[in-house]
């Protein structure tokens, strides 16, 4: 792996003088967008508007400094000093020299585990694989594959490279590239970084050949698009650090599957339609699209005792409409084997950051992950990674991580308390991401439930500590207790039993 591509820089959002003084624009409130360094990406970045920062600046508390290489940003990142309530200065690359000292082979690993194919030991020959491990049948890339080069910066990814065209197909393609090398960035730790790809003709299946954790000097079209996205990106983050504590609105689409008396699964769709509040969702096998599962799709809701009995409401209508099948209902992570339920949770009001999403994935997978049956981690990777996110159209994000919570009543609230927690104090729980460890997310992966279980126990003690936890804390601490008195949930039971819905 190289170092990184061009030379290092830092671009500070929200900074202040050290002494007070004022420095090049003053006493800047936390926001502001500062460069530090030169360099091809960051002459560009200042020519978006962005501010220099001057040699007696120091970030504050609220402040995000984006190193563009792993060279330098010592200085501004030691002089970040935490103050009440914030984890402090957010370094964006800060695990950027870890992750450029690892072998290729260690790489391959890690992506591998995080269900993405990849093969930088090989450089791309005889490379096997898909988007991600599981994905399709195995086989080598058509040869020659075609190579793309993806620039990441946060969780977009603003320069791919070649363009694959302006088509239907092209299209899905740059989709495809730009979600798995954002999810490659965030799974190594980084929050920018270079991604190449080798792609077979029919660009359904690609492999990782080549990391970088920096950017190189794009071209014209890219560089309007890198500019944009940290210019949106500067304008972003100043209006959530005023705000101080954003306000989530959390919605949900937890699934659950019905089975006859002869343990048959009864398509949904034969009760449910596929738009409905209490509906039905589908899924792709062998190439056909099915429609087996039952999906509810509540509004949302800024209280997750709101939510949870919206979406009670939505399984009383349910049932009302299965009365008489004989069915029973079944929720987890896979009560039916070779179909995996979900249980993403949709945020808005909170804006989509690589911060959030780490704070979720420690304050809500992570617990999660150890009240889960044996045998449910078997959904992973290619269900249930680590960071699976989507933006949506009406400009929130999709959480996509957690299996199916409808299991209980009281599991459902307690997600979705941990779920407003964490989506609303990200900044204050940066300090307590046990899954920033390489270790621990291979614990998480393969099952290891000690060093979890001890995670966990930290994670609580984070959560205990904010303010908002003693108005979340009886609904958040029934999953910890769970988790401290070894049960699990039972993906075998009705879950109308617990939810006192009649069967």
């Amino acid at each position: 792996m190289k170092r990184g591509m061009g030379a290092a820089n830092a671009v500070v959002i929200g900074s202040r003088t050290a002494a007070g003084k004022r420095g090049e624009i003053g006493q800047a409130a936390p926001g502001t967008v500062w460069v530090e360094g030169g360099g091809a990406v960051g002459e560009l970045l200042a020519s978006a508007g962005l501010k220099r920062l001057g040699a007696d600046s120091l970030p504050g508390p609220s402040d995000v400094v984006v190193r563009l290489s792993g060279e330098k940003g010592e200085r501004v990142r030691s002089a970040s000093a935490a103050s009440a309530g914030h984890a402090g200065t957010w370094t964006w690359n800060a695990a950027a020299g870890a992750v450029g000292s690892l072998p290729a082979a260690e790489l391959d690993r890690r992506l591998a585990r995080e269900g993405l194919a990849s093969a930088i030991r090989k450089n791309g020959g005889g490379v096997e694989g898909g988007w991600r491990r599981g994905h399709g049948a195995p086989g080598t890339l058509r040869m020659p594959p075609r190579t793309f080069v993806v620039a990441v910066f946060g969780l977009e990814a603003p320069i791919v490279r070649p363009e694959p065209g302006p088509h239907a197909a092209g299209r899905e393609l740059a989709r495809r590239l730009s979600r798995a090398s954002a999810r490659a960035i965030y799974a190594l730790g980084l929050e920018l970084g270079t991604v190449t790809w080798q792609v077979d003709a029919s660009g359904r299946r690609g492999v990782i050949v080549g990391l970088e954790a920096a950017i190189g000097e794009p071209d014209e079209a890219g560089a309007r698009s890198l500019a944009e996205a940290a210019a949106a990106f500067a304008a972003r983050w100043p209006v959530e650090a005023a705000i101080g504590k954003p306000e989530a609105l959390i919605g949900a689409d937890p699934e659950f599957v019905m089975l006859t008396a002869a343990g048959r699964i009864a398509p949904a769709s034969r009760y449910f339609g596929p738009g409905e509040r209490a509906g039905s969702d589908s899924v792709v096998v062998r190439g056909e699209q099915r429609w087996p599962l039952a999906e509810l799709r509540p509004r949302p809701a800024r209280e997750p005792a709101v939510l949870t009995e919206r979406i009670r409401r939505l399984l009383l209508d349910a049932s009302a409409r299965t009365a008489g099948a004989g069915l029973s209902w079944r929720a987890g992570a896979a009560p039916v084997k070779g179909l995996p339920l979900g249980g993403h949770l949709h945020f808005s009001g909170v804006a989509l950051t690589a911060e959030r999403l780490r704070a979720l994935d420690n304050a809500l997978a992570l617990p999660l992950r150890l009240l889960e049956p044996d045998g449910a981690g078997r959904r992973r990777p290619r269900y249930g990674a680590l960071g699976d996110f989507r933006t949506k159209s009406h400009g929130g994000f999709e959480y996509r991580t957690p299996p199916s919570w409808l299991v209980s009543p009281r599991l459902a609230l307690g997600v979705l308390s941990l779920a407003k927690l964490a989506a609303e104090h990200s900044r204050e729980l940066a300090g307590c991401r046990p899954l920033d460890d390489d270790a621990l997310r291979d614990a998480f992966y393969d099952g290891s439930l000690t060093p979890l279980r001890q995670a966990a126990a930290a994670v609580r003690a984070a959560l205990e500590a904010l303010p908002a936890y003693a108005k979340y804390g009886e609904a958040a601490g029934f999953l910890f207790d769970a988790i401290e008195a070894g049960k699990v949930w039972n993906e075998s039971a009705d879950i109308r039993r617990g939810w006192r819905i009649p069967e």
